[in-house]
């Protein structure tokens, strides 16, 4: 009995630090928060989150995935967002249920061979890719998809955007749901929650500039893509501010490319193309680095 209690524990942990790493955090607080964000969108969405989680855990260790990647809950997350997405983009039926247990797996062995194949983070682009590649056949697979339809121009609230895009980044697009989210960052990393909110600020006042619908904003529909680059690039490239902004900036931007240019949901590829980016950028950083003119180290006049 105790020792089944205590694989039930770690299996508990491990799966509510993976719901935290949608966010890069380490936390089984945050994790129990972000469900609670997701559950008081939509409860359907929250169990197919945690689910899907769970199920990813298993095939990792299943599948001899690193032990300290597990531990984190890094092989974890990405099928948990997998959850989420086909709970939000695909009408609840029985099938979907079934789907949702066999993707979650497909995409926590995705990650896992990922992370053993190449160095590139996988950051969200196992979730994204399996989604894009069911994506054209959802109607012969026997799924349903939501017609959410186009976003109406409406007067920007920038208190109610900032919120709602922590929400989004959790599929749950709400003011409580942002909240939680929030909260979920203040627990594990008081900073963390500053960068999100810089993020948020960043793409809110990019996606204005360029004229973007209202509601698009407001819904945290256009800032989502920033509030995840800007945590990433903090957390996992180096902890400045500067890149903080760039990497929210190109996100917002990117996303948008791939919004109008491309016949699958935009997901978090904005983040990931933009940390993808910036990492290729700070590879080919030192290669153009000049030396001096005339052997002179000093810079101070430049």
């Amino acid at each position: 009995m105790k020792v089944a209690l205590d694989i039930a524990i770690l299996f508990g942990r491990r799966t509510l630090r993976g719901l935290s790493q949608c966010a890069f955090q380490t936390n089984e607080i945050t994790g129990a928060l972000f469900i609670a964000a997701v559950a008081v969108f939509n409860w359907r969405m929250a169990v197919f989150y945690l689910v899907s989680a769970l199920i990813a855990a298993l095939v990792a260790r299943a599948l001899n995935g690193d032990k300290e990647l597990l531990e984190l809950g890094l092989y974890q997350f990405n099928s948990a967002l997998l959850g989420l997405a086909l709970a939000n983009f695909f009408q609840p039926s029985s099938i979907l249920w079934l789907y949702m247990v066999i993707l979650a797996a497909v995409t926590a062995a995705l990650t896992v061979a990922w992370s053993k194949l190449t160095p590139l983070p996988f950051l969200a682009a196992p979730f994204i890719l399996v989604l894009w590649a069911i994506w054209p056949f959802a109607e012969p697979l026997g799924l349903s998809k939501v017609q959410f339809g186009a976003f109406a121009h409406a007067p920007l609230l920038w208190g109610v955007a900032a919120v709602s895009t922590f929400g989004s980044a959790l599929f749950a697009p709400s003011v409580a749901s942002g909240l939680l989210f929030l909260a979920g960052l203040l627990v594990s990393n008081w900073r963390h929650a500053v960068v999100a909110l810089l993020g948020a600020i960043t793409a809110i006042a990019l996606a204005t500039q360029a004229g973007a619908p209202g509601t698009a904003i407001n819904s945290g529909f256009v800032g989502f893509n920033g509030v995840l680059a800007a945590l990433a690039a903090y957390i996992l490239i180096t902890a400045d501010l500067r890149l903080v902004a760039l990497a929210a900036l190109l996100s917002t931007w990117l996303a948008s490319y791939v919004y109008r240019g491309m016949p699958v949901p935009v997901l978090a590829s904005g983040f990931v193309l933009a940390v993808w980016l910036t990492l290729f950028l700070g590879w080919a950083s030192p290669r153009f680095a000049g030396e001096p003119l005339n052997g002179d180290t000093d810079k101070s006049r430049y």
